[in-house]
């Protein structure tokens, strides 16, 4: 692919947003799925809500850099390399989604680490329910595109193209 290498910030950005949506994604399905202590259920919830509202400035300044380092439109590219340019955008939106629709959801404060606190965007149950509904969906299709990346990345790594250089520091 015809691309800049990635900038010091992109990495970081990435590395940075890959442990926090993977943290959150596992932790908030084990939490969702399996049964749990009350006391653990509500430590994930907290640390989670805390953490991933606190993330929402890291991501969009992620996105911005997306689209401002190294996309040069100008550059002819393979159709394969389209798909990996929209697969990872999609990618994007549906984070953007995860995150919109966690904030949305709330049916209590956002509490950032018992440091400030934010009131609920709503309060109508009706909407609440259908936000969770939402966010529920759209933090399964961020797995299943994150367990595409990541099987992506070793089918690349398999066949000698070195990404993981690319993303290294």
């Amino acid at each position: 692919m015809n691309t800049a290498d990635y900038s010091t910030c992109q990495k970081l950005l990435h590395w940075v947003s890959a442990v926090i949506i993977v943290w959150a994604l596992l932790s908030g399905s084990v939490v969702a799925i399996f049964a749990v202590p009350a006391s653990v259920k509500a430590w994930v919830f907290f640390f989670n809500v805390s953490l991933t509202t606190l993330y929402i400035p890291v991501f969009v300044v992620r996105v911005y850099c997306s689209f401002t380092h190294g996309l040069d439109f100008s550059v002819r590219r393979s159709p394969r390399e389209y798909l990996a340019l929209w697969v990872h955008k999609a990618m994007y939106v549906v984070l953007a989604m995860v995150l919109a629709t966690g904030v949305l959801m709330m049916d209590r404060p956002i509490n950032l680490f018992n440091l400030v606190s934010f009131a609920p965007f709503h309060s109508d149950p009706a909407s609440i329910v259908w936000y969770s509904r939402v966010h529920v969906l759209s933090c399964v299709a961020l797995l299943l595109m994150l367990v595409m990346h990541i099987g992506a990345v070793v089918m690349h790594e398999r066949r000698g193209k070195r990404v993981m250089v690319r993303m290294s520091f």
